[in-house]
């Protein structure tokens, strides 16, 4: 049903009237894959089909003047997300220093800022009439650099289209940063190595065809002088976790509402949660208002905050609790490294850190064993020490932009993950979230194809018919 579905999709796509709208529609089939885990995790077929049919369009005839080794390509560039943070901690690093930054779509000024520290600056693409004209612009840029290294959105099919043409007439080497390695991204086919950042994307690479060219590289921190230091609770002390909406959303059995209401009838603290907005998630309704008229609510909710801000406002938690059912990724180290005692739940969807091991086998353990530490500052069976060095050996900023170095100066793939993961992946978990929603998600980032739309409504209420 599923190859079917997707055959039917690709040869339409092929079939466009032109090459702008086999774009157009490419990018909103991406997405539809992206934001909907059918268990598709790349389209390797599309993206050759797309080049074969479609670069005689573009010239690739013109003066090439190399400017520094590596370029950084985003989609879109945010003040707060991890695409960014990430590229700007790998700018900045010692091993990867001749770099520069482009954004193909959109970059916010704060971001902008912090981008230009790359050696050679960072750019933003400046806005095309059409994809042809927009690829074109894209493989003269590419031409002039020795690597690219993908930060792309999922569905950002453009800007795969003029790696693949770059790399076949100007000897470029790619990289994909597999930011998105929990859903379906275009990429995998064109990249000549894959870093993967977690065990979770790790364990899913047989389904990416990837396991010939994946590497383990991992996150990068900006991580503070090494501390292990508890935080005592004050008369001003409160718990709290961040993350968007999406991430907080029940699922597999998971419900982080249901924990926070279980949590704050044990506790005095008051449980704050940033970046997720109540009014526009049902999931948190009936505690929401539960708590809203009471004179002093324990569960209050904080808008989004720059990262500054943010890390500020967290290190001065008495804990953390890591989001579930999906990780707040990079979050859960970075604010264990300011000597902030961390929790979460091992969900099946972890694997994005050492600190890992720092987490419950489930939301009753979680809630028994933050109330025990609340209680007497201890966390017993837990070598704080041994996980820091982890942490450390893991994400620092120095040794993930060294093994990202070699993956794109040598042949040598790092074949095995850096710690040792504490409980068993689930590569089907955010599948079978998905197979339990009631509606499916529409794109966001593109128009709507109505032809691949209809495509689409048909396969799924197939697929709700046979389960």
């Amino acid at each position: 049903m599923l190859t079917t579905y997707i055959e039917k999709s690709q040869a339409l796509i092929l079939q466009a009237k032109n090459f702008d709208a086999a774009i157009k529609m490419a990018r909103f089939f991406g997405e539809l894959l992206w934001k909907n885990n059918l268990g598709l995790y790349h389209l390797t077929s599309l993206e050759i089909a797309l080049v074969e049919k479609y670069a005689y369009l573009f010239d690739i005839d013109f003066k090439i003047e190399k400017r520094g080794t590596y370029l950084h390509l985003l989609t879109k560039a945010y003040e707060t997300g991890g695409h960014t943070r990430i590229v700007e901690r790998l700018i900045n690093s010692d091993a990867l220093h001749s770099s520069s930054v482009l954004v193909t779509e959109s970059v916010d000024p704060i971001a902008s800022k912090k981008l230009s520290s790359a050696k050679h600056g960072c750019t933003r693409l400046e806005k095309q009439g059409n994809s042809q004209l927009k690829i074109q612009a894209l493989i003269h840029e590419l031409a002039q650099c020795q690597v690219a290294i993908l930060h792309l959105h999922p569905h950002d099919i453009e800007t795969i289209i003029a790696v693949a043409i770059a790399k076949k007439n100007f000897n470029i080497r790619v990289l994909l940063y597999n930011h998105a390695d929990h859903v379906f991204s275009f990429g995998h086919g064109v990249a000549d190595k894959i870093l993967e950042l977690s065990h979770f994307g790790w364990a899913l690479r047989h389904k990416r065809e990837t396991e010939n060219k994946s590497t383990f590289t991992g996150i990068p921190l900006t991580l503070p002088k090494k501390s292990t230091d508890s935080k005592i609770p004050d008369s001003d002390a409160y718990i709290a976790s961040a993350g968007s909406a999406y991430k907080f959303k029940p699922g597999q059995g998971y419900s982080f509402p249901n924990f926070v209401a279980s949590l704050i009838e044990k506790i005095q603290l008051p449980f704050i949660l940033i970046g997720a907005d109540p009014w526009s998630s049902p999931w948190w309704w009936s505690i929401f208002f539960q708590e809203k008229f009471k004179t002093k609510p324990r569960l209050q909710f904080a808008k989004k905050m720059s990262h500054e801000k943010y890390v500020r406002y967290l290190s001065n938690a008495s804990a953390y609790v890591d989001s579930f059912p999906m990780t707040g990724g990079t979050a859960f180290p970075e604010i264990l490294s300011l000597g902030v005692p961390c929790f979460g739940v091992l969900t099946g969807a972890h694997g994005y850190t050492p600190a890992d091991r720092l987490k419950s086998e489930n939301m009753q353990k979680l809630s028994d064993d933050l109330s025990h530490f609340l209680a007497t500052q201890e966390r017993p069976g837990i070598n704080l020490d041994e996980v820091m060095e982890q942490v450390y050996q893991a994400h620092d900023t120095e040794r993930v932009a060294a093994r990202v170095a070699i993956a794109a100066n040598t042949k040598e793939l790092e074949e095995k993950t850096l710690w040792d993961n504490p409980a068993v992946i689930d590569t089907q978990f955010y599948e079978k979230i998905w197979r339990n929603q009631k509606l499916f998600s529409m794109p966001v980032h593109t128009f709507p194809n109505i032809f691949l739309l209809r495509l689409f409504i048909s396969y799924w209420l197939r697929r709700n018919n046979a389960t």
